[in-house]
């Protein structure tokens, strides 16, 4: 999740490496935990996207809403274009290295199956929303596609994002509920450890080839422009970025704004009339909204470069650790939400959950810098590359002198 700007060795690694990917991803991680955090708010029947369909106080409804426009729906189009990104600069470095197309390939493909386990485990151990899990299905999947011509590649993009809207759409659809039992923090959090694990896990299995099928559009998007390495050099493609940023976000927030009326409680349809076409729009423009927050970070980094600040190099530093970073989000949603922990989603609204989500992603860019400062990996990065690493020729040589020749 973390590997899509280059890494030179030596003591000068972390200053010559390009700033926009790991800055986008950081900052994407803020846009995650915003989005993921008000889903465990409980008390009342949960709307569309898990927001109650009374927003609580003023303040409480003003969050829903700009969430709403600036968030739901925009974090995993983003999320997805920079994991595309990433793989496709695994395969070019790969290739750099002397692998050709089958044989980078493959070393993509031996990291999604960990990507994919990660994700399962994740999903027991912590969070029922995993998408470690479908971007490792993914990638597994669509590798193969990553390498084909622009037009080929545009034409599945344009018919994943096509597919990943009715898709998505329809499950945000299905999910307005009007039962007061039927809250959002009950659908990711049971009463009990063992009964919130079995549920996390049972719905990981359906969910995750769902995420994988919506993912596939931006995926494929990031892996072409990791082709023309855009997020590494942002000044060659000033004006595309440019493009992208303003007419992607005035699309998102164009398409946000007619669910932002509902889940602000300004619009008096009933959860049960919210319509499949509001849902479209607004995964629809989803799309174009994940591209164009991309495209604005990477123009942003753009101006930074050459004086970047502490919290810069913090934000980034969390980005290259993006993986761990995420995980540790989702251990602040069990301690602090479950409510056989500390029971939060009982006693705050739709803004407390957002500070949470605030405290969340703070706290994670703060323990990323911190390690970055003492040269190391984040966790998960550092285990998910030590499960992929090949075996090297003279262990594999050891293991056949002890266990024998294989069997005929």
């Amino acid at each position: 999740m973390s590997d899509g700007a280059r890494r030179p060795s030596g003591s000068g690694a972390t200053a010559d490496r390009a700033l926009a990917p790991d800055l986008a991803r950081g900052l994407m991680l803020l846009i995650v935990a915003l989005v993921h955090a008000h889903m465990f708010v409980s008390g009342s029947a949960a709307v569309i996207r898990g927001y109650p369909p009374v927003a609580g106080s003023p303040a409480d409804a003003a969050t829903a809403g700009v969430l709403t426009v600036l968030a739901d729906s925009r974090s995993f189009p983003m999320f997805a274009l920079l994991f595309g990104y990433g793989t496709g600069r695994i395969l070019a470095r790969e290739r750099e290295r002397g692998r050709d197309g089958p044989g980078a390939r493959g070393v993509l493909r031996r990291r999604a199956r960990r990507l994919l386990l990660f994700g399962a485990v994740h999903a027991l151990l912590l969070f029922a929303g995993d998408v470690l899990g479908a971007y490792g299905l993914l990638a597994l999947v669509a590798v193969g596609l990553t390498g084909a011509r622009d037009r080929i590649l545009f034409t599945v993009a344009g018919a994943g994002v096509v597919v990943g809207t009715l898709l998505y759409a329809s499950m945000l659809a299905a999910g307005v509920s009007g039962d007061p039992d039927d809250t959002a923090a009950a659908m990711f959090l049971a009463a009990d450890p063992v009964s919130d694990a079995a549920y996390r896990i049972g719905t990981w299995v359906i969910t995750t080839p769902l995420f994988a099928a919506m993912s596939l559009g931006p995926f494929l998007i990031g892996a072409h422009a990791a082709r023309q390495r855009i997020l590494e050099e942002p000044g060659r493609h000033r004006v595309l970025l440019r493009r992208v940023a303003v007419t992607g976000t005035a699309l998102s927030v164009a398409g946000g704004l007619p669910l932002a009326l509902v889940t602000s409680g300004l619009w008096s349809t009933a959860p049960s009339d919210v319509t499949w076409e509001l849902s479209a729009l607004h995964v629809l423009t989803g799309y174009a909204g994940g591209c164009g927050l991309a495209a604005a970070v990477a123009l942003l980094a753009l101006r930074l470069k050459g004086r970047r600040s502490r919290a810069v190099t913090a934000v980034a530093a969390c980005g290259r650790r993006s993986m761990s970073a995420y995980i540790w989000q989702s251990v602040v949603w069990l301690v602090l939400f479950a409510p056989y922990a500390f029971g939060l989603g009982d006693r705050v609204g739709v803004l407390g959950s957002a500070l949470v989500a605030l405290g969340a992603w703070g706290t994670g860019v703060l323990l990323a810098d911190l390690l970055g400062r003492r040269g190391r990996r984040g966790p998960a990065e550092a285990l998910l590359a030590r499960a992929t690493r090949p075996v090297p020729p003279t262990a594999a040589a050891r293991v056949r002198e002890v266990n024998g020749p294989p069997s005929p």
